[in-house]
């Protein structure tokens, strides 16, 4: 494997780019427009001066939004507007206050504007884009439906993780006929995600659960084309939510993980053609050919790509990418049994500074993750910490401690261990998969199982706690520390108490998926 040495030689270009752009093409459009006056003003000096517009529609539409601003408030104020006309003026009105940052002001006016306007989506849009930076996810979900109602040119772009927070937040409080009505009227738009390499395949699945549980199974159905996530598509064949669904879901895909991985191969084979230069597909791509059993495919992929990014530009394409796509190319390397290879790429990762490189955590965690996986418990615990040197979550800090408890036992270091596993135990749902695991490595068999009870009963959790009793194939695993995690984890399975909380939320398949990553519990 000469060429991997070569995928390593990346490290010191790593960067993050973060982006989110609701509104942003109007704005830098208008500001465009702007500028080009100006230019041309300043290369023809003995240009006649053009009178200036007095009618606040032609300034709106012109992007003069100030001037627009002021000559609606003087029709507002004159009190003779038309009904349309004067909704029209305090939409100037509030749109000017938005670029001044008066977002009191530009909510007065706004609302004034929905209620007159004869055709209220520009308003909408508006009034949204204050509402989800609020965090107002009510008013955000209410005018975000509005706008793939009336305008779905206006909602097709915004972004998939502002619709799923706007989602989430709605739910959380209580407004599930709003978020069911706002997902159909999505769907009705044709919505597929933004950016362009988005996949909205968990807001379809949502969409789909609440479809039968209002018995609209058509339509449901339907919406099953929608979703190609193996994962996801997993889920729902073993979640008693979605068992109106089995019949057609067994029709579909039969007992056989390969229906649905070569399903998702060629999705991801069909969108990434015009999307090409995007790096989280090419991630997306790489677990899937994984998942598939075709690693040396995901190699050849993931190795082209971080050969091309030697120049030092990867700061300008998204460095977080870019680390998945290293972090996919070691866990294929792992596949095709290149062990020394994967441990040098992922080492040279976790060794950067996780202040210059956001997001390094994930990687770190990781690297230590596969080292104890390989039995090599003294490195796993040197390397755990340098992940705690960065932005780390407690989600994350409670995979730094179930390596700490599994290391720590299996070098003998039982007390040392049980220190480790107190967070896990007192705060066990933060990361249920963290603290199921560091009950395995420390064979406690009875609470493992109520650990895993526990994860069925909790709807939170419910969803990767079924995706883990599904019988995994470990074929390309070999390493004695996991298999023996394995064999612990069967016997979880066939306890009582478990088949039993199984039995009210799920139902027992046998798939035989081939985990993403090692000791997915």
């Amino acid at each position: 494997m000469k060429k991997v040495n070569k995928f390593v030689r990346i490290i010191g270009f790593l960067g993050l780019l973060f982006w989110f752009s609701i509104g942003a093409g109007e704005a830098q459009e208008a500001g465009e427009q702007e500028q080009n006056g100006q230019d041309q003003e300043q290369t023809n000096p003995d240009a006649p001066q053009t009178a200036e517009t007095t009618d606040f529609v032609e300034a709106y539409a012109a992007g003069k939004f100030d001037l627009a601003a002021r000559l609606a408030q003087q029709g507002i104020d004159g009190g003779d507007l038309p009904r349309d006309r004067r909704g029209r003026a305090y939409l100037a009105v509030g749109k000017a206050h938005v670029l001044a940052n008066r977002f009191d002001h530009a909510r007065e006016a706004l609302d004034q504007a929905l209620a007159l306007l004869d055709a209220p989506a520009e308003a909408h849009y508006e009034r949204f884009k204050l509402a989800y930076m609020d965090r107002d996810w009510v008013t955000a979900a209410r005018d975000l439906k509005a706008l793939a109602e009336q305008r779905p040119d206006l909602a097709r772009p915004v972004h998939l993780s502002a619709v799923q927070a706007i989602q989430y937040g709605a739910l959380g409080m209580g407004e599930d006929a709003l978020v069911f009505d706002l997902l159909i009227a999505l769907r009705n738009a044709r919505y597929s995600g933004a950016p362009n390499d988005a996949r909205p395949d968990r807001l379809y699945r949502d969409l789909v659960q609440m479809l039968g549980e209002r018995g609209r199974l058509f339509e449901a159905e339907a919406l099953i084309d929608l979703i190609h996530d193996v994962d996801l598509m997993a889920g729902m064949m073993v979640d008693r939510r979605f068992a109106p669904l089995w019949r057609v879901l067994d029709t579909k895909f039969g007992t056989s993980a390969s229906s649905l991985t070569i399903r998702e191969l060629e999705f991801i084979n069909r969108t990434r053609q015009n999307n090409r230069s995007s790096l989280g597909m090419v991630r997306q791509h790489m677990k899937d050919l994984r998942r598939h059993g075709l690693p040396q495919q995901a190699a050849q992929l993931g190795g082209a790509v971080m050969n091309s990014v030697e120049s030092g530009a990867i700061g300008q394409v998204g460095g977080s990418d870019l680390l998945w796509v290293a972090n996919e190319l070691a866990y294929a390397l792992l596949d095709m049994e290149e062990v020394d290879a994967a441990i040098s790429l992922l080492g040279q990762l976790a060794g950067l500074d996780p202040k210059q490189v956001p997001g390094l955590v994930n990687q770190q965690i990781n690297y230590a993750g596969i080292l104890m996986g390989l039995g090599r418990f003294e490195s796993a615990l040197n390397a755990a910490p340098l992940a705690e040197m960065g932005a780390v979550s407690r989600y994350g800090q409670f995979f730094i401690r179930q390596i700490a408890v599994c290391s720590y036992e299996a070098l003998g270091e039982h007390e040392k261990a049980l220190a480790a596993l107190g967070p896990l135990q007192d705060q066990p749902l933060i990361n249920p998969r963290a603290t199921q695991i560091a009950l395995l490595c420390l064979d406690r068999t009875d609470e493992g199982a109520d650990q895993l009870v526990r994860r069925l009963e909790n709807e939170r959790t419910r969803e990767d706690a079924l995706l883990a009793l599904l019988k995994p194939d470990l074929s390309f695993v070999q390493e004695p520390f996991f298999l023996v995690l394995q064999d612990r984890f069967d016997a979880l399975r066939k306890n009582p108490k478990v088949i039993s909380a199984r039995d009210k939320v799920g139902r027992d398949l046998s798939l035989s998926l081939r985990p993403i990553y090692w000791a997915a519990f």
